[in-house]
C-alpha cells in the first residue's frame, strides 16, 4: 500500500457502517424482555453478564478457561422486528485482536436474518481496532416487513455491554421457539469456540444451531479442552438435549484417563440424554508431521475404543469420525493449517448437522 493511502479512502465499500443519526433510533440494552439471549446456560444467574460458565465457578475452573469462559461465543440475540434500520453499541473487555483470525469474528457482531431453518447473512458489525467500545449501522432503508432475526457475540472477546437501535417506531417481539425445548451443548476447544471463523456467526456450532433451528451451547475453550472432572459437573448441570463432546487438548493416554470418568460424571446426572464424540479434524501438518499423525491418531484412537467398549451397554452414546468431517487436504478449509475457516467450518456443519438431528429424532 502506497504511503499516505488508506484503503477506505480508494474503496467506499472498505469503510465501516458508523450510525450516521444515533439519535434518529430508539436504543434498547440486550437485557430487554422482548429480546431472547440464547446460548449462555447461566445468564439468569448471572444476573445478566455474558458468561459462558455461572460465577460461582471462578476458581474451581483453571485461570485459561476462566479467561476464555467471558467471551460469548455462540451465544446470540434472538428477536422478531419490523425496522427498517438497525445498528449496534458494543462494548467489549479490550479491543486487542490475534494475527490470525479475523477481527470480525473475534471481536465484532453478526446479524443473520430470515426463516428459521433458513436463515442468512444480512450484516456485520466491524469492531473498533484501536477501542473496546464501537457503534455501527447494520443497515437501513429496508421495506418494513416482520423479520426473524439473531445476532451473534464476539467468539474471542469478552463482552460488557450490549445495545440494539431500531427505527423509531418498530415493532420489537419475542423470536419464534426453537425446534427442541432443549439445546444441544458442545464440549471442547478451539474449533469448537470458533477459532478462526471470520464472523462471529459462522463456527460450526453456530451453523449447526441454524440449520436445525435449534438452541446451542458454546462451550469450546481455546487450547483448554481438557476434560477436567470440574467441567463434567458444570456441564452436567444443564438440562440438555444432547452433549458433544469434541476431541481434546491433551495427549492420548491423559485422555484415556480422563475419558470414562468425564463421560461416567454426565451419565450419572442424564442417565438416557444421547452423548455424541467427535474425533478430532484433520490439520495439514497431519501430511508431513509425524508428530501431528501421532498425537491426533491417538486421541482418535482413544475416542474410537472407548465407543466400542462402551456402546453395548449404552445405546445413547454415539460417535463421528472427525477425519470424514473436513477431508483430508480439503482446498481453502483451513487458517493457519488446523484451524477452519468459514469454509472449513461450513463443511463441518453440513456434514453434522444431518447426523446430530438423527440422533435428535431417534430420541424424541
Amino acid at each position: 500500500m502506497p504511503i499516505g493511502k488508506r484503503i477506505e479512502n480508494m474503496d467506499k465499500n472498505m469503510r465501516v457502517r458508523k450510525v450516521m443519526a444515533p439519535s434518529a433510533l430508539m436504543w434498547i440494552s440486550a437485557m430487554d424482555r422482548r429480546l431472547a439471549l440464547r446460548g449462555l446456560a447461566w445468564f439468569k444467574e448471572n444476573r445478566g453478564r455474558f458468561c459462558r460458565l455461572p460465577l460461582r465457578a471462578q476458581g474451581c475452573v483453571s485461570s485459561d478457561v476462566w479467561a476464555l469462559a467471558q467471551c460469548p461465543a455462540g451465544a446470540n440475540v434472538a428477536f422478531r422486528s419490523d425496522a427498517v434500520a438497525m445498528a449496534v453499541r458494543v462494548t467489549n473487555t479490550d479491543a486487542s485482536h490475534m494475527a490470525h483470525m479475523a477481527a470480525t469474528g473475534s471481536n465484532g457482531v453478526a446479524l443473520e436474518c430470515g426463516v428459521p431453518g433458513r436463515m442468512r447473512p444480512w450484516a456485520v458489525a466491524q469492531p473498533d481496532l484501536v477501542s473496546p467500545s464501537f457503534e455501527r449501522q447494520l443497515f437501513n432503508d429496508v421495506p418494513e416487513k416482520m423479520r426473524e432475526f439473531r445476532l451473534y457475540l464476539p467468539l474471542y472477546k469478552g463482552l460488557e455491554k450490549l445495545e440494539l437501535g431500531f427505527s423509531h417506531g418498530s415493532r420489537i417481539l419475542p423470536p419464534a421457539p426453537p425446534a427442541l425445548r432443549k439445546p444441544v451443548v458442545f464440549y471442547g476447544t478451539s474449533i469448537t469456540q470458533g477459532g478462526c471463523a471470520g464472523t462471529a456467526a459462522n463456527d460450526y456450532v453456530s451453523c449447526v444451531g441454524r440449520l436445525l433451528n435449534i438452541e446451542t451451547i458454546n462451550l469450546g475453550f481455546s487450547g483448554n479442552g481438557k476434560y477436567e472432572p470440574e467441567m463434567a459437573k458444570l456441564i452436567g448441570e444443564i438440562d440438555a438435549a444432547l452433549f458433544v463432546l469434541d476431541y481434546a487438548n491433551i495427549a492420548g493416554n491423559l485422555l484415556r484417563r480422563r475419558l470414562p470418568p468425564f463421560a461416567s460424571i454426565l451419565r450419572a446426572r442424564h442417565p438416557r440424554t444421547p452423548i455424541l464424540l467427535i474425533t478430532p479434524t484433520c490439520y495439514s501438518a497431519y501430511d508431513w508431521s509425524s508428530g501431528n499423525r501421532t498425537h491426533l491418531d491417538g486421541v482418535r484412537d482413544v475416542m474410537l475404543m472407548y465407543y466400542v467398549r462402551c456402546r453395548p451397554k449404552d445405546r445413547n452414546l454415539h460417535l463421528v469420525d472427525g477425519y470424514g468431517l473436513i477431508p483430508f487436504g480439503a482446498d481453502s478449509a483451513h487458517v493457519d493449517g488446523g484451524h477452519p475457516n468459514d469454509h472449513g467450518f461450513r463443511l463441518i456443519a453440513d456434514r453434522l448437522a444431518p447426523l446430530i438431528e438423527q440422533i435428535l429424532m431417534r430420541d424424541s
